[in-house]
């Protein structure tokens, strides 16, 4: 017997970093899926393989008393679980290669989206019906990302769709299901260097705790106008979502300035210089820092031209198909 399970990554729209704040928050998952296969050994030894993109392998003593793994994925999974796997040993690959291109992380949540597929085949292998609490994904996440980061993309990969994230003054995350304007496209765009989003996420709270005039402003406005694009995408506003989309890129380069990090890259502003020549909004989507960037608009054509001008230019497309599935476990029985 052995368990698959599947889950997307996410691009966020709307609310990087005051997400963290407890403002509302937009992300959409997208069709790169990170994959895990959980079987039982036949031997004394568990086997935890990981491609990302690269294998690397981590055996281990089997058994309840077995010591760490040596992967923080495997540990920070079952050091949150509060149940028990039916096997002495077992073996596991999981695969997040399709989160990666051209050697490097694009920037579309593969963390979240291997934790959660890892998770959920053991949540099932271990005899648990569904899927295992939102909450308690993200705690595990957290974690293993040092305690940073708002869980807001592995929302993303177990619901799936477009997701409203909101957490509460105990960290605790409020999600809900948003239908996103039907004129409205995207197209994604690596800007080609790998972001830490735990870094940038230090400088912000170091940036945010200082309270000053300014920092507390631009911290309303960009609460404000993820707000307005939520409200934007309920109301199937597509000029709304689309305006609120630019503005917020504009906030957070202004915010990289403040906080003295290049959230913003020159690869961006390039990008996003082309893309407003093609009447289209432009953001960096998460942490920014080079990670991936978010054009969309109300202009199909507009947004395939820009796609192929991008790539003429040299920079990688990153085609965002919505995903509409989130995590998915099934159960394979051996012949």
């Amino acid at each position: 017997m052995s368990w698959i399970a599947s889950a997307p990554g996410k691009a966020v729209l709307l609310g990087e970093y005051v997400v963290l704040d407890g403002a509302l928050a937009l992300v959409l998952a997208v069709d790169r899926r990170a994959t895990a296969l959980l079987a039982r050994a036949s031997g004394p030894r568990c086997r935890f393989e990981m491609l990302a993109p690269a294998s690397r392998v981590f055996e281990f003593a089997g058994g309840n008393g077995a010591g760490p793994s040596g992967s923080a994925l495997v540990d920070s999974v079952l050091a949150h679980a509060d149940f028990a796997l039916p096997w002495p040993s077992w073996s596991a690959r999981v695969d997040s290669s399709a989160f990666f291109g051209e050697g490097s992380k694009l920037g579309l949540g593969s963390s979240a989206a291997a934790l959660v597929a890892f998770a959920g085949a053991v949540w099932r292998a271990a005899g648990k019906a569904g899927i295992a609490p939102l909450q308690s994904l993200i705690d595990c996440h957290r974690a293993f990302q040092g305690g940073v980061g708002s869980g807001i993309d592995v929302a993303a990969a177990v619901y799936g769709g477009a997701v409203s994230f909101r957490l509460d003054e105990a960290r605790n995350a409020h999600v809900g299901s948003v239908r996103l304007p039907k004129s409205v496209g995207f197209a994604g765009i690596f800007a080609g260097r790998a972001a830490s989003t735990p870094d940038l996420v230090g400088q912000y709270r170091r940036w945010a705790d200082s309270a000053s005039a300014r920092s507390v402003a631009l911290r309303e406005r960009l609460i404000a106008v993820a707000q307005r694009g939520c409200a934007a995408a309920n109301e199937d506003d597509g000029p709304a979502f689309v305006g609120a989309i630019d503005e917020y890129g504009h906030c957070l380069e202004e915010l990289g300035r403040e906080m003295g990090a290049d959230l913003v890259t020159a690869a961006h502003r390039k990008i996003g210089g082309l893309a407003g020549e093609m009447g289209l909004a432009y953001k960096v989507s998460g942490a920014g820092g080079g990670d991936v960037g978010i054009a969309c608009g109300l202009d199909r054509e507009a947004l395939r031209s820009f796609a192929v001008k991008a790539a003429e230019q040299g920079f990688h497309v990153v085609p965002l198909t919505v995903d509409e599935l989130g995590l998915r476990v099934n159960e394979e029985h051996a012949e």
